[in-house]
């Protein structure tokens, strides 16, 4: 087969330069898993991923930025939404154990710890660490809370009841210390239980 017949003229640069993104993200990621945060550096990733120093300042113009982009394309640190089962108790539970067994794994921790650091100093990594990975973790969950006719809390209180439950992993992630699903299927549980019976009281004394 005629490769050059295949692809328009103005098609293969493309395909060249895609392959090229990709293996800069991979090599990134593997050399940030292997040799921490510290000892990253852009000649490092430039040598996996043959290719020029040039070509990654193309796409990612400081070091920071590309630590982030590859840290957060990674599919497998996303746990899915919570299901629609009609029991959101049951359903958010098992949302934060998932999230609790992605974010607790040997992978997924050491992921959540270099991109908090990357983020601390650098508007930027914390930008795209909300956009890409806390935001949607946190929309999944609210949607699902919103969507539970028999739950009467107001906006601040599911946002609240979800930051408790994702606060709860991320310190213990951050603090290495050990996440176990159950923990966190215990305090979701808990806390939702306590706010369903409590939501007839607030509707009476409003």
């Amino acid at each position: 087969m005629n490769t050059a017949a295949a692809f328009p003229e103005d098609a293969r640069p493309r395909r060249r330069s895609e392959r090229a993104r990709l293996a800069i993200l991979r090599a990134a990621n593997e050399l940030l898993h292997e040799k921490g945060l510290d000892q990253f550096s852009i000649e490092g990733v430039a040598a996996r991923a043959g290719v020029g120093k040039q070509t990654i300042y193309r796409w990612w113009p400081t070091r920071a930025v590309l630590v982030a982009d590859a840290l957060l394309d990674r599919d497998d640190l996303m746990p899915t939404s919570p299901s629609q089962t009609g029991d959101v108790t049951a359903d958010v539970s098992a949302w934060a154990g998932d999230l609790a067994a992605a974010l607790g794994s040997a992978r997924g921790a050491a992921t959540l710890r270099m991109l908090t650091a990357a983020a601390t100093d650098n508007p930027e990594i914390s930008r795209k660490l909300h956009e890409k990975f806390s935001g949607p973790i946190q929309d999944a969950a609210l949607a699902r809370l919103a969507d539970a006719p028999g739950l009467t809390l107001e906006p601040a209180e599911r946002r609240i009841t979800i930051d408790a439950i994702i606060g709860f992993i991320v310190f213990r992630v951050l603090a290495h210390q050990e996440v176990q699903s159950s923990d966190a299927v215990a305090l979701a549980r808990g806390l939702l239980t306590g706010l369903s019976l409590e939501g007839p009281l607030r509707a009476k004394r409003g």
